[in-house]
C-alpha cells in the first residue's frame, strides 16, 4: 500500500483556548474566565458586563478566572488540508469535542486538553476517492487526543490584538492523525517529520473580551500551500507548521496547511480576555 506523507495536515478543528504549547504564566493573559456581576460591598473592578472598563469609583462586575463548565463542543463546514505540493484532502463537515484545563500555582484557564476533532465526507479529490480513518465509518477521519495554551499573535494589549489556539497531540508519536485511501493505496500520516519543530498548529479565535456561550476558530492558509497562517505567536521566532505524509510515519513528508473554520458551543458564556 502506498504512503503519502502530508507533513501538517491537521484536520482539527477544537477549542478556542489554545496556543503556544508549552508553559505559560498563571497571572497573564490571555485565558478563559466570567465577568461576574457582583452585589453591593462585594469587590469589584470593572463597570462593564465585558470586565473591559475599569472602575473610578464604584464597580459592578468583577473577572473570574476559569469556566465553572469545562467542556465543549464544536462544528464546522468544509475542512481542507493542502501539501506544499499540492496535494489535497478535502471533507464536507467537521465536530469536535474537548475540555478546558486549569493549571498553575494560581489555577487559571488558558488550555485546552483531550481535544479530539472528526471529519466527515472525506476524500482526495485528485483520483476522487474516499479516505477514512481504519475502523471508522465511511468517509471518516479522526484526529488523536490534542491539547494546547491560548496564545497572542500580534498587538498584544492593543486594539489590534489577536489571539491563537495551538493544537498539539497528546502523545507525540502518534502524531495528528493516520488515515487511509484504500483504492489507490494511500495511507496519509499527519505529524512531525525529519524537519522538528512542526508539531503544532495555530487557529485564530475571537471574539476577544466579550462574554458570550460561542466562538468562533479560524485556520487560515499562508501566502502559499503548506504555509500556515500563523506560524508562530508573538516574540517567537520558531516556525509552527504541519506536516503530513502521503506514505505513512515513514514516508516522505511535507509542509502542510488547514483551511478550516468552526464555532464552538461552551456549557455556559465564557470570555477569552485578552
Amino acid at each position: 500500500m502506498k504512503r503519502m506523507k502530508i507533513v501538517g495536515l491537521c484536520l482539527v478543528a477544537a477549542a478556542f483556548a489554545l496556543s503556544a504549547f508549552g508553559a505559560v504564566s498563571a497571572s497573564a493573559l490571555p485565558e478563559i474566565g466570567r465577568c461576574v456581576k457582583v452585589g453591593a460591598g462585594e469587590p469589584s473592578k470593572y463597570t462593564d458586563s465585558n470586565c473591559t472598563v475599569k472602575k473610578t469609583s464604584t464597580g459592578l462586575f468583577e473577572w473570574k478566572k476559569n469556566a465553572i463548565k469545562k467542556n465543549f463542543t464544536s462544528t464546522g463546514g468544509e475542512g481542507k488540508l493542502q501539501g506544499a505540493t499540492g496535494t489535497e484532502i478535502k471533507c464536507t463537515t467537521q465536530s469536535a469535542t474537548g475540555t478546558y484545563l486549569e493549571k498553575g500555582a494560581t489555577p487559571s484557564t488558558k488550555e485546552v486538553t483531550n481535544v479530539q476533532a472528526k471529519f466527515n465526507g472525506c476524500e482526495l479529490p485528485l483520483f476522487g476517492v474516499e479516505c477514512k480513518t481504519k475502523g471508522a465509518a465511511a468517509g471518516e477521519i479522526l484526529t488523536t487526543k490534542l491539547k494546547g495554551a491560548l496564545a497572542y499573535i500580534s498587538g498584544k494589549k492593543t486594539p489590534a490584538v489577536k489571539v491563537a489556539q495551538g493544537l498539539a497531540p497528546i502523545v507525540k508519536k502518534k502524531g495528528f492523525t493516520e488515515f487511509e485511501c484504500p483504492a489507490v493505496g494511500v495511507v496519509v500520516y499527519v505529524g512531525e517529520g525529519p524537519e522538528k519543530g512542526h508539531e503544532l498548529i495555530y487557529g485564530y479565535v475571537g471574539p476577544l473580551n466579550v462574554m458570550a456561550t460561542t466562538a468562533t476558530e479560524e485556520y487560515k492558509k499562508g501566502a502559499k500551500e503548506g504555509i500556515q497562517d500563523p506560524q508562530h505567536k508573538e516574540g517567537s521566532a520558531i516556525i509552527d507548521n504541519l506536516e503530513s505524509s502521503l506514505s505513512g510515519p515513514k514516508g516522505t513528508f511535507e509542509r502542510s496547511d488547514q483551511v478550516l473554520t468552526t464555532t464552538i458551543e461552551n456549557e455556559e458564556a465564557l470570555e477569552i480576555k485578552a
